[in-house]
């Protein structure tokens, strides 16, 4: 992996990293790009904007080290072979200062980025994650929206979760993922990440606010052929075992330290009622 030199967030003014990851997304990534960028005066906080390329084989890179000499806030992660949609955000997290809010945008250009970005910030307040429903989902094809709900339905079950949505557009601190380590692939990934950061982190506050898209714009989505069905299934059900030795993991944790008479001590500060 080769990436560009960290950048330090402000300690007097908050900060958002937008992470758009990029597999073959060479006719749209600078539209997508520009889009964030656009927004960027009328954000309450600083931006940058993390491009990552996970193994294209088109010219996705080339237009990537194009905006990154453009504009000093655009910066490039770039992957020589594809490691999928989990594994190259997470690892990202690493590049990216505590204290910064982030999101992750799709290369693909699908969503409307200043609406829906200004709806997740409005709810930050007092929260560590705001999860994204989807406000418009009559954009979506009937076959889409149905595979959608059913891996909802299958995860929501595996995990006990309550949140209308899981994939999809969303707003974290960092230090609610950063360390932790996923196992599952694909969107499958997105769940196993919250479960696991419930339990390192039981009082983590969790809250939703809707996003919207205006649809893809180039191509189909390939989430609902019975290839990536079936691949989608057996990626959350590997995630939710891994799940449950963590969870084990996490209680003898506990256990340990109440034995020790230590309090564990959270990684975000109290709400702070705003």
């Amino acid at each position: 992996m080769a990436y560009t030199e960290k950048k330090a967030s402000s300690p007097e003014k908050e900060s958002l990293s937008v992470i758009i990851p990029c597999l073959n997304e060479e006719p749209v990534v600078r539209r997508t790009v520009e889009e964030v960028l656009d927004h960027a005066d009328a954000l309450p906080m600083s931006l940058e904007v993390v491009v990552i390329d996970d193994g294209s084989v088109d010219g996705t890179r080339a237009v990537m080290e194009r905006l990154c000499a453009e504009d000093a806030r655009v910066r490039m992660i770039a992957h020589d072979e594809n490691r999928g949609l989990g594994r190259c955000v997470t690892e990202a997290y690493d590049t990216i200062e505590d204290g910064t809010w982030v999101t992750v945008f799709p290369g693909d250009s699908e969503f409307v980025f200043a609406e829906s970005i200004d709806n997740l910030l409005a709810a930050r307040h007092g929260h560590d994650v705001v999860l994204g429903y989807l406000y418009n989902s009559v954009v979506r094809k009937l076959g889409r929206r149905v595979a959608s709900e059913t891996f909802l339905k299958l995860t929501k079950t595996l995990y006990g979760f309550r949140w209308r949505a899981l994939n999809g557009m969303k707003l974290y601190r960092v230090e609610a993922f950063k360390g932790v380590h996923t196992v599952s692939g694909g969107h499958a990934y997105v769940a196993e990440l919250l479960a696991k950061a419930q339990l390192r982190c039981p009082e983590l506050r969790i809250t939703e606010a809707p996003f919207i898209s205006r649809g893809r714009s180039v191509g189909n989505s390939h989430a609902i052929k019975p290839r990536s069905v079936l691949r989608a299934v057996h990626e959350t059900y590997r995630g939710a075992r891994d799940v449950e030795r963590y969870r084990e993991e996490m209680v003898a944790r506990y256990q340990e330290d109440l034995a020790k008479g230590e309090q564990r001590k959270s990684f975000f500060p109290p709400p702070t009622g705003e």
